[in-house]
């Protein structure tokens, strides 16, 4: 039993590695991130809990960036920030990293009588 329950936690570990940073990945500094105001506080508020890599591979609306933080707050235990900081952190981020996928337009059925 100690065996098996050594190999689940084994492969859990080994299913999700802590990231390591590519020879061509930016490096864990402010300078990951894209300059603009409020890219010093983004920094150090956010890799308190997760590489840059997270952010700069996410693209929000600016409500959507506002939103995450509240989910942050109540599911990952951050710590709130305060009003003018944070409006200074998603209004960087908004710029920053905009959606940048567009959905694909709705299906139209070739089949369909308009």
């Amino acid at each position: 039993m100690r065996t098996l329950l050594a190999m689940i936690i084994g492969g859990m570990l080994l299913a999700s590695p802590l990231p390591a940073l590519a020879a061509d990945e930016a490096p864990e500094d402010p300078s990951a991130l894209p300059d603009g105001d409020g890219r010093d506080e983004t920094f150090y508020s956010c890799t308190a809990c997760h590489s840059t890599a997270l952010i700069r591979r996410s693209g929000f609306t600016r409500q959507q960036w506002d939103d995450l933080m509240d989910w942050m707050v109540e599911k990952q235990n951050m710590n709130p920030l305060e009003a003018d900081e944070r409006k200074l952190i998603v209004d960087y981020l908004a710029r920053a990293f905009p959606p940048r996928r567009t959905r694909p337009p709705a299906f139209n059925n070739p089949f369909a009588t308009n």
